[in-house]
C-alpha cells in the first residue's frame, strides 16, 4: 500500500506527518522516542511509516511526549482509514436494512397531503405538501423537511397509489431527518416527485402546534 504523506491530502496518515514535521527537525530518532513514550520501537517505526494505525493509547502518549492533540492525531487516523476503505467492495454488498414487520400508522387523527420542499394549509384547512421544488437562498439540502419532526410517523404512497414506505421520523447523528429502511437518497427523491403522503403528530410536533395556538 503506498501512504501518502503529503499534509496537503485529503486524508493523510499522521504518521509520517509527525516524523517529518515534528521528530526529523528536533533530530529525534525512533529508540529515543519509543523510550521517552513507552512504545515498542518497532511499533513506532510502522505508525511513523504509515504502516500501523494510531490508537487512543498511542495518541495520548504522543500528545504528551510533543504537546500536540491526541483528538487531532485520531481524527486524522479516522479520516487516512475511512480513505482508505471506501473503495472496498466488501461494503457495496451490504444493503439497506429493511423492516423485519410492518410499520403501524395510527387509523385516525393523520394529516393527508402531498410531500415537497415547502408547505402551507389548504383552502379546505388541511395540511398540504406544496409541490414547489425550489430551494432557498442557501440551497440547504434538507430545505422544506422543517415539516417532519423527530418522533412523528410518515406514510408514503408511489405513483400508482400503492403504500410505498411507513414508519417513524429519527434524526441521523448530525441531526439531520432520517428516516429508516430507505437510503437517503431514495426519499429525497420522493420529496422530489411530491408523492402523495400521510404524516401522523409524534408528541414534540404536536406539543408545538398546540402552543401555537394558544400564544
Amino acid at each position: 500500500m503506498i501512504v501518502r504523506t503529503d499534509r496537503r491530502a485529503a486524508a493523510p496518515h499522521p504518521g509520517p506527518i509527525l516524523k517529518r514535521e515534528y521528530l526529523d527537525p528536533a533530530g529525534v530518532g525512533v529508540a529515543t522516542l519509543a523510550g521517552q513514550i513507552g512504545i515498542e520501537p518497532s511499533r513506532l517505526e510502522a505508525m511513523l511509516a504509515g504502516a500501523m494505525s494510531f490508537d487512543v493509547d498511542a495518541s495520548i502518549r504522543f500528545a504528551r511526549a510533543l504537546q500536540v492533540s491526541a483528538e487531532r492525531l485520531m481524527q486524522m487516523q479516522l479520516r487516512f482509514d475511512f480513505a482508505s476503505a471506501r473503495g472496498d467492495a466488501r461494503y457495496a454488498q451490504v444493503a439497506v436494512m429493511r423492516p423485519v414487520a410492518p410499520q403501524p400508522f395510527p387509523e385516525r387523527e393523520f394529516l393527508r397531503g402531498r410531500l415537497g420542499f415547502a408547505s402551507n394549509h389548504g383552502a379546505d384547512g388541511s395540511y398540504v405538501f406544496k409541490e414547489d421544488r425550489r430551494r432557498d437562498e442557501t440551497d440547504e439540502d434538507y430545505a422544506g423537511l422543517h415539516a417532519l419532526w423527530v418522533g412523528d410517523r410518515l406514510r408514503v404512497f408511489g405513483t400508482d397509489g400503492a403504500r410505498l414506505w411507513t414508519g417513524p421520523i429519527l434524526q441521523n447523528l448530525d441531526g439531520t431527518i432520517l428516516l429508516p429502511f430507505a437510503r437517503t437518497a431514495e426519499w429525497r427523491g420522493w420529496f422530489e416527485a411530491a408523492y402523495a403522503a400521510d404524516l401522523a403528530f409524534g408528541p414534540d410536533h404536536a406539543a408545538f402546534f398546540e402552543r401555537m395556538e394558544h400564544a
